[in-house]
């Protein structure tokens, strides 16, 4: 019989991030179009906040400090937002950060970034609107 390679969850952060107009910064992705919060995978040997602030450093060129979890996101329904395979799950961790230094900038990952209002949001990757709501309103880290 032929080994299968285990395959187990991808774990990825996203940095949820205000500005002083209450508007959250988003980023629009160039393999699908669509908007998202930063954020990417974790790398073997980093930490969850670390990871969260070098993918908000990599896709907006904004340099951040993390105040505190959102939540955990680990359904499998809202983790396909790239067709990569239907055995492909991520969970994904939110951070709520704040801005501190560097100034906006496109990556090879995002054409564009911009700061909405939130009764304005374009369309969003899966759960990103759940995600920046509960960074909204703290009741202690969400965890699905």
């Amino acid at each position: 019989m032929a080994h299968r390679p285990q395959v187990t969850p991808k774990i990825a952060v996203n940095a949820v991030v205000f500005n002083d107009k209450k508007q959250v910064l988003l980023a629009k992705r160039t393999d699908n179009g669509l908007w998202c919060l930063p954020g990417g995978h974790v790398d073997l040997g980093e930490t969850l906040e670390k990871a969260c602030l070098r993918e908000l450093f990599e896709e907006t060129g904004l340099k951040g400090c993390v105040i505190r979890l959102i939540g955990i996101y680990s359904d499998p329904e809202n983790s396909l937002h790239i067709a990569q395979g239907p055995e492909w799950h991520t969970v994904r961790v939110s951070f709520l950060c704040d801005v501190i230094g560097g100034t906006i900038t496109s990556s090879p990952e995002t054409s564009e970034i911009r700061y909405f209002d939130l009764d304005q949001l374009p369309a969003l990757i899966t759960d990103h609107a759940r995600r920046i709501q509960d960074a909204i309103e703290p009741s202690g880290p969400v965890v699905i």
